[in-house]
């Protein structure tokens, strides 16, 4: 009995860490983009790939002496990948410049074809759209110009500048008369004298215009392009396993796994005795056997307590990454032949993409070796069940996986 009560003791001692640490536990673990195996000239090959963070420590992927249909894999060899990560995107910037005209020519020579972009972290190069360029005028000027025009009146019997009509049109605008040159065309005696007879007037006509003309101009132009900013960089790591049939290897496996079970068993026997007989020494009086007595039922009942509800959570933990932690949204069974983990009854409690799945000890157990399948919506993914550096054989299983696009929106 005591035996037993002191194991229930161990299961209250190895559930707290898993449920306080699950956040670390999951900023940890790799993310596997695939594993697949195939045969290369009559070998088996398993390789398995893994994006990490570039100060990630590679050994700590390498899983050896694992089964899978019907094989026996060691690890053979890791290939390296660096990922130089950024992040992109599309944009405008404008920009204006003073121009003394409005000559396209002369604006062009003055834009350049290129400028650089550096804001927020995002740099890149811009290039002109030459669409975009518009030109308006800056500021006025006042600009007096004259209108003039001549005109020829023949004819005239005297040079007198009444014959001359005052005012004379050109381009809609009346001009006054501001001077008029006179040439005798004909004479004649009067007596013994001669005169002038004919005259020809030559009129010249004229008006000052004031008008306001722009002495500077302001052209806008748009420059269009790609910018991107760096991120953190990423390593893909390859690793590549070779498999040998489990026949050859069966007896040696099965002897190994059978000694470590023993000594895992003594060892943990070993302990509980030893605890057993330093308490039995420290409790030597009635009144202490009697309140020990009464602790150690109460620590049964919380034992059986823990022991049912242990029971009743055992399969697939379901947790959702929401604001920047993960949320146990659900518990899932997992029977010996069904091996699906169906997330859309739990479809309303989703929010993100994001999921990290807790199977206990019993049910990894049992699932070692072999894949599931993990669906959402009309997606399936699938995930091989086998110990690595995070989940050891025998422990509760740990796994992360991204499943349901976009983010999910009530």
């Amino acid at each position: 009995m005591k035996k037993k009560l002191f194991l229930l003791l161990l299961l209250l001692t190895i559930h707290c860490p898993i449920n306080t640490t699950l956040a670390e536990q999951t900023e940890s673990i790799p993310f596997l983009i695939s594993s697949e195996q195939k045969q290369i000239d009559g070998s088996i090959f398993l390789t398995k790939i893994y994006e990490v963070a570039e100060d990630f420590d590679p050994s700590k992927l390498i899983e050896n002496g694992y089964k899978k249909e019907g094989y026996l894999f060691a690890y053979h060899k890791t290939d390296k990948k660096v990922n130089e990560n950024k992040q992109t995107k599309q944009l405008s910037e404008s920009i204006a410049i003073e121009t003394a005209t409005d000559n396209k020519q002369g604006i062009l020579n003055r834009l350049p074809q290129t400028i650089d972009y550096s804001k927020e972290d995002f740099t890149g190069v811009l290039s002109l759209d030459n669409n975009s360029i518009d030109t308006k005028p800056a500021a006025y000027k006042t600009q007096n110009t004259t209108v003039s025009t001549v005109k020829e009146y023949t004819e005239l019997m005297a040079a007198d500048n009444s014959y001359i009509p005052q005012t004379a049109e050109k381009e809609g605008q009346t001009l006054q008369l501001t001077n008029v040159n006179w040439a005798v065309m004909g004479t004649g005696l009067a007596g013994d004298t001669l005169v002038p007879t004919e005259y020809k007037a030559t009129a010249t006509y004229s008006k000052t215009i004031s008008n306001k003309v722009p002495s500077s101009y302001v052209t806008t132009a748009i420059y269009t392009g790609t910018v991107s900013k760096p991120e953190p960089t990423t390593i893909t790591y390859t690793l590549t396993y070779v498999g040998t049939p489990i026949k050859e290897n069966s007896t040696i496996m099965e002897k190994a796994e059978k000694q470590a079970e023993e000594e895992f068993k003594k060892q943990n026997e070993q302990e509980i005795e030893t605890k057993e007989i330093k308490e039995i020494k420290q409790n030597d009086t009635v009144f202490i056997k009697m309140l020990f007595g009464a602790l150690l039922g109460i620590l049964f009942s919380s034992g059986m307590v823990l022991l049912f509800h242990k029971k009743s959570q055992r399969g697939v933990k379901i947790c959702n990454l929401q604001e920047e932690e993960y949320i146990c949204i659900g518990y899932q069974k997992m029977g010996k032949e069904d091996f699906v983990i169906d997330l859309n009854p739990l479809y309303e409690l989703i929010q993100s993409s994001c999921f990290y799945f807790v199977t206990d000890k019993y049910t990894a157990k049992q699932l070692y070796g072999k894949t599931i399948s993990i669906t959402l919506h009309d997606e399936t993914k699938e995930q091989m069940i086998m110990p690595n550096s995070v989940s050891e054989y025998g422990q509760p299983y740990c796994f992360m996986l991204e499943i349901g696009g976009k983010e999910h929106e009530k």
